[in-house]
């Protein structure tokens, strides 16, 4: 596996709604999955995408959950492009106003 590619850090677990996310975005980039919070009480599923110094901030919301994800190797430009794809047609997506 290349260096700038798949899986970062020792954390494993990935919630229902984020393992599409996670597949697709380890193509390009490498990702961190991060902290899981249960309990949330959100209406719909959502993917909300926040640039960080060197990295993307990604968090997953699902009706009972919630998991923060850290993408490495990929631009903004190339997170938008991978996650407005006909694969989450029950997402709502986030991106901040250029």
């Amino acid at each position: 596996m290349s260096k700038n590619k798949g899986r970062a850090g020792s954390h494993t677990t990935i919630i229902e709604a984020a393992r599409l996310v996670v597949k697709l975005l380890e193509k390009k980039g490498r990702v961190s999955r991060g902290v899981i919070t249960a309990g949330v009480g959100a209406r719909t599923q959502s993917i909300k995408v926040t640039p960080l110094s060197g990295a993307l901030h990604v968090m997953v919301v699902s009706k009972g959950s919630r998991q923060e994800l850290h993408v490495y190797g990929i631009t903004m430009s190339e997170a938008k492009l991978i996650l407005t794809s006909t694969e989450f047609p029950g997402y709502l997506i986030n991106f901040p106003s250029a």
